[in-house]
């Protein structure tokens, strides 16, 4: 298994906020337990046309020691048949590998860091299956486990929506997602839109009044970013975050785990903000049509409503090329 040591600086501050209390709830997160920060994503879908197309992404563990009570990693693969044309071929979770604690490198702040790469059919072998029975839109869940030498560990369900949420300092959701794409050319569903809600989240339109935005690529090539600003962001200055979603064969899938802002709207002090993440239906999509397209999500993904007691709701947005 081919892994790759990084030589990256991070900054140890709170990117996306200098506010007193993100920075308190990051702190008790790290003297409860352990994360491991997702510092660049590489790539995060497979080529449905090529074997040997990568999951790729740069990891760094942290504790209240700095990295001294790492133990190992544990790598989990499974599988999820979205295409059950033929059969259910989903699997169990399958451990790859453990990564111990020597296997990482410490460089810049001093804490251990890893680039982890696991190969289209690296992760079809390890869970037993042929490519012949997978199919654009599948997905592969990739999980992290944390074990520390005090015998605790870490993984999904053992943190708060800050530190689970992706595009913040410490992006640590213990889990990843890898979608079978078709690849789209790299100019489409890019460029000026007019962004407008088509069914609205439990506050009114998710991301406010119609207006226009800009589309960019993302870290890999059927991800797209578009910015846009929450319509219950706390603080209210808070500029617009960066959602990501990605054009998987012929639905638009939106990404798990984004935040709606650093600090909880209806509970400010409760340490949970709002979660976005795709909803049981995706938007569909033509391909060869980036005109107008629709991205279909929830707010209060995986019950993380930030104390507003909305639950989980469907909201749909639509953007049209100027």
């Amino acid at each position: 298994m081919r892994r790759i040591f990084i030589l990256v600086l991070c900054l140890v501050t709170i990117a996306c906020s200098e506010d007193d209390k993100a920075i308190d709830i990051v702190t008790q997160e790290l003297e409860y337990g352990a994360v491991i920060r997702t510092l660049k994503i590489n790539n995060a879908e497979f080529d449905i046309n090529n074997s040997n197309s990568i999951f790729s992404v740069d990891v760094e563990a942290q504790d209240k020691e700095n990295g001294d009570l790492l133990e190992a990693v544990d790598i989990l693969v499974s599988f999820q048949d979205n295409t059950l044309a033929g059969g259910n071929f989903s699997t169990n979770e399958i451990l790859v590998e453990s990564l111990p604690a020597s296997e990482f490198t410490r460089t810049g702040q001093g804490l251990p860091r890893i680039t982890l790469e696991y190969s289209f059919d690296q992760l079809t072998t390890a869970v037993g299956l042929s490519q012949s029975v997978i199919d654009c839109k599948d997905q592969f869940l990739v999980r992290l486990v944390v074990r520390l030498t005090d015998g605790r560990s870490f993984t999904t369900g053992n943190a708060s929506s800050i530190i689970l949420a992706f595009n913040t300092f410490f992006s640590s959701p213990y889990c990843y997602t890898i979608n079978v794409v078709e690849p789209i050319e790299e100019d489409s569903f890019v460029g000026t839109y007019m962004y407008s809600s088509v069914l609205d989240g439990p506050n009114g339109p998710t991301f406010g009044s119609p207006s226009m935005v800009e589309i960019t690529n993302g870290h890999s090539n059927n991800v797209r970013f578009v910015p846009l600003k929450h319509n219950m962001s706390h603080p209210s200055n808070e500029l617009p975050r960066n959602y990501e979603f990605s054009i998987v064969c012929d639905e638009v899938v939106f990404e798990k785990n984004q935040l709606s802002s650093v600090i909880g709207y209806c509970i400010v002090n409760s340490g949970a903000p709002i979660l976005l993440g795709p909803g049981t239906q995706n938007a569909p999509v033509n391909t060869d049509d980036d005109s107008v397209f629709e991205v279909w999500f929830v707010e209060g993904y995986d019950g993380w409503d930030g104390g507003c007691d909305f639950g989980t709701q469907v909201s749909k947005i639509r953007f049209t090329k100027q």
